[in-house]
This record gives C-alpha cells, structure tokens and sequence, in this order.
C-alpha cells in the first residue's frame, strides 16, 4: 500500500505544480508537502513489511529497493525545502518543482519496478528529468551545451541497456526482473554479453571511465538539482542496476573484472582530477565521480554490502556538501576558487562546521559513516590485491580523496576577508544543511540500520592502517600547502599538470575531436553521393537496403 500511493502521488503532483503554477507559494507548499509525504512513506515501507502492486504491476519490498526508496525520497524532501530559498527568486519555479518531482517520481519507479520494461521508461525518464534540470537555465549556452551533453553521452550507456534487455527478453520469454534473475542461467554463452552490457549502461549513467565527461559540466544546473543529481538520483541509478542483477553479473568472470579496473581508473583520474579543478561545484563533481568508483569497485570485488553501505553514507555527505556549497555560491556569487576565500571570517560559520563534517566524511577519519563504508571497501581491495602493491593502490586512494577535499575545504574557509561579508539568513536553506550534518554525525547508527534491513551483520569496526595512514597524510600535506603556504616552487611547478587535470585529462577534447572527424567524414561522403554518378548512387543505396534487409531478418 505504501509503496502505491508513494508513486501514485509523485507522479501526480508534478501535474498539480502545472495547474497552479500561477500561485508560487502554493506550488511551493504543494511541493514540500508531495516530497515529504514520500519521505515518510518510504520510511514506513522500510519497516513493514507487504506485497505492494501498482496497476497490476508488482512492487519489490526487498532490502535493497527499500534502501534506495529511503535514500530518494529523504534526500528529496530535504532538498526541495533546501530550494524554496535557494529558488526563492527564480521566476521559473513551476518547471522547476515540476521537473523536481517528476525527478524524484522517475527515479523512486525505477527501484521499485519488478518489470524490466518499466525499469527502462523510468531509467529513460530519468536520463530525460537530468537533461532538462542541467539545461534548467536554458538562456546560458553553457547550461544548453551541458544538458545535451549529459543526453546524448548517457544514451551510449543505454543504448547497452536496450540490447541487453532485448536479448533477456528474446531468449528467456519474460519481462519480470526476478523471473530473469532465477533463469539467467539460460542465455547460455550470451550471460556475458548481456552482464557486459549492463555494465555499459552502469557505466554511462554512473559517469565512470570512459563516460565521465558529462558529469563535471552539468554543474551548469542550480545547486540544489546537483545535489540531487550525485546524492540521490541519477548517477546513483547505475550502481542500482548493478546491484539488482548482480547475481547475473557475478556469473561472469570478464564483467566482474571490467568493472574492477574500470572503476580503478576511474578513482584514480577523477582524484587527481577534483585535485586540478578550480571550480567549487567541479570539485565536487569529480568527488563523485570518485566515490561513484569506489561503490563500482566493491561490486567489481564481491563487496556488495560494501556498495550500499557506501551508497549511503555517500548520499549523506555528498549533499551536505552540495547544499553548502550552493549556500556559498548564493552569497559570493561565484564558485571560482581564486575568486572566494576567507567564508569563515566572512560569516559563513555554521556553512564551515556543516562544509567540515561533509569532508571529514569523505575523506574517511572516524567515527563518521564514510569511514566505515570505505574502509570495507578499502580492505576488499587490499585483499584483491595482495602484497605491496594493494597497500600501494589503498594508500593512495585514501590520500588523494582526503588532499583534494581539504585543498577545497581550506582555500575556501581559512584567509581573511576574501569576500564580503555575508549572512547565513536562508533557515529554508539552513535547516536541510543542519538536519544532513545531524545525519552525517550520526552516520554510524544509519549504517547499522541499514545493514540490519539488508539482512547482514553490520562488520564497521575494522581498521586499515594503511588507508589511516593516507588520511592523516592528506590532511598533513593539505594543511601544509594551502593553510601554510609551503612549497610554492612545488606548486608553480606542477601547475600545467593541474591545469590538465582540471580538463579531465583532455577525453573530452579526444571525443569532440573523433566525434567532428566522423561528422566530416560522413558529410563528405553524403556530397560525394549527391554530387557522384546516379547509377553508382543506386548500387549504394541498394547496398544499404539488403544490409537492413539481411539485420531485420537476422533479429526476427
């Protein structure tokens, strides 16, 4: 029943913010009241327990949709009062709460749905609410150049998860998700195509390497929808399906090991990456990104609690920090790092106690919830990888995750005076800010919760000396560098190698520059064409007709 009206009622208020779009305090109201109402529903569908069907659609009531659920929809709710402040001024605030929602109702489908069909629409209508709240001030070429990208790179992801689900459903005659996951077994020789293909889409929708590039240029989109976006939306709908067909995945030894040393690179390169950028919310982005990778690389290992703890308490902190770096570009007017220092002598104090918590957090140091949820993983490599070079590849993940959180936290908290001085005024702002650094601080406690409702005994005691040791040498080497100063020949030095970084190692530029040498190609060939022999024309397109021909033939 919960899990019903929860979908029934966020599909239906997006229409209601259409209708009464005239009035902005009601759009608001009916806003905060649809994404708390679903907060509180996805709370009670976590404890009780019952068979929920939505049109005659059965509904998962298992530990990890109800996890997800929580996830969404609390986030949700916290980051649409976050906007009543934030959008507070924008005069187009009915498209925004009606793309929020529908946002919010596209991605709570997708991990409820038991039908692969209906997994794909919400998959689809994710993609599409992402688009167009990236491109949200559509006036700005950026933000029109940065939700097409975030379009058309993710369509390569799904393009692998149409055919995936095409050769599940031709072969094993059912569209029902469980029904596919007891008879995976018979697709035969094509279990590793469909796993490889699942992990494609992952890839694209989760911006792992080589399909990141989208991620750190939808920044352009409000604060609040980037919040969103990392901690409880899209790029979390890639690590859900892996999750939910793992079972099917975990079968094959080449998708396991794909994801393994995709995500490696990908931790690695968007680390160093988020350590380049000079912009606040790009930073963020490759954080991400990064930690994105580390939820892969559990599930590349076998870790697949690991993945959901870090899921969570990655959503904690990460819109912690997001709301607080929205709350930071609200009053500076900027999210350039040359161009905003000194907040907390300007006045941004509990900004600056929230912003630490978030990057304690994400960096790991203990007793809050990315510590243990990273530490799992950390350990999981270590024994993937025996022997020094597994100490090598943990300490340096440890270290560059914490030396890039605090290079942003200490460049734009300490100094003085480096913007005017500004009040923290926004409680429609500061209270979801408050309430996530409460979640954050109590972390632990929601990990044991969590690892409770998956049905595992929750193993967050461990330590890994070697990645406490990145900590502390991140923060050391951090604080010594941008608090105190030191090594400014180090720094000028390695300045063109941040510079690169900062563009994502130049995949972009290489997909711009193959993407405009294939137009050119093709538009040579089409004057050729236009311009050629009218009976060498027909042969070619005869060609291409019996090709088609012979594919449709094939497929049927």
């Amino acid at each position: 029943m919960y899990a019903d009206i929860l979908v029934l009622e966020l599909f239906t208020a997006p229409v209601l913010v259409l209708l009464l779009g005239r009035n902005r305090r009601i759009v608001e109201a009916l806003s905060v009241a649809s994404s708390l109402l679903a907060a509180v529903l996805s709370l009670l569908y976590a404890v009780f327990t019952e068979q929920s069907q939505l049109i005659g659609l059965p509904l998962y009531n298992d530990p990890l949709s109800k996890l997800m659920l929580c996830v969404v929809n609390v986030l949700g709710f916290l980051i649409v009062v976050y906007s009543l402040g934030y959008m507070g001024r924008d005069p187009g605030y009915t498209r925004y709460y009606s793309l929020i929602l529908l946002f919010v109702a596209s991605m709570s489908l997708l991990v409820l749905s038991t039908d692969i069909v209906i997994l794909y629409l919400s998959w689809e209508l994710v993609g599409v609410c992402s688009a167009l709240l990236i491109s949200f001030w559509w006036e700005k070429p950026e933000a029109r150049r940065a939700g097409l990208k975030a379009f058309t790179v993710t369509r390569i992801g799904d393009i692998g998860l149409i055919i995936a689900i095409a050769m599940m459903l031709t072969t094993l005659k059912t569209t029902h998700i469980p029904a596919v996951l007891l008879s995976f077994s018979s697709l035969g020789s094509q279990v590793q195509a469909v796993a490889l293909l699942l992990v494609l889409a992952a890839i694209g929708k989760s911006a792992q390497f080589p399909l990141f590039v989208w991620l750190p240029d939808a920044m352009e989109g409000p604060t609040s929808v980037s919040a969103l976006i990392h901690a409880a939306t899209m790029v979390k709908a890639g690590v859900y399906l892996l999750s939910r067909f793992y079972p099917l995945i975990s079968s094959s030894e080449a998708a396991l090991s794909a994801i393994t040393w995709i995500s490696i690179t990908t931790v690695l390169l968007s680390a160093l990456s988020a350590l380049g950028a000079s912009d606040v919310k790009k930073v963020l982005a490759y954080s991400t990104i990064n930690h994105l990778g580390l939820m892969f690389l559990a599930l590349g290992l076998g870790a697949w609690t690991a993945a959901q703890l870090h899921l969570v308490s990655h959503s904690l902190f990460k819109a912690l920090l997001f709301l607080c770096a929205g709350l930071i570009i609200h009053e500076s007017g900027t999210r350039d790092l040359d161009k905003v220092w000194g907040l907390w002598s300007s006045g941004l104090r509990i900004t600056g106690v929230a912003f630490l918590i978030g990057s304690l957090s994400l960096a790991g140091v203990p007793p809050l919830p990315g510590y243990f949820s990273k530490e799992l993983i950390l350990t999981a490599l270590g024994n993937r990888f025996m022997g020094s070079w597994g100490e090598v590849l943990v300490f340096i993940v440890s270290f560059l995750s914490t030396l890039y959180i605090f290079r942003l936290y200490f460049r734009l908290f300490t100094g003085c005076c480096g913007a005017r001085r500004a009040r923290e005024k926004e409680l429609s702002m500061l209270l979801p800010i408050l309430a996530l650094a409460l979640l954050t601080l109590g972390g632990y406690f929601l990990l044991v919760a969590a690892s409770s409702l998956l049905g595992v005994e929750p193993e967050l005691s461990e330590v890994n000396p070697t990645a406490v040791l990145g900590v502390v040498a991140g923060m050391l080497l951090s604080y010594s560098v941008w608090v105190k100063m030191r090594g400014e020949p180090i720094r000028r030095a390695v300045l063109p190698l941040a510079r690169i970084a900062d563009r994502g190692f130049y995949v972009d530029a290489l997909y711009t520059l193959v993407a405009s040498r294939i137009m050119g190609s093709l538009s040579s060939l089409s004057v050729k064409l236009q311009r050629g022999i009218p009976s060498v024309n027909t042969l070619w397109l005869m060609g291409l007709f019996l090709i088609l021909l012979t594919v449709i033939l094939g497929v049927t």
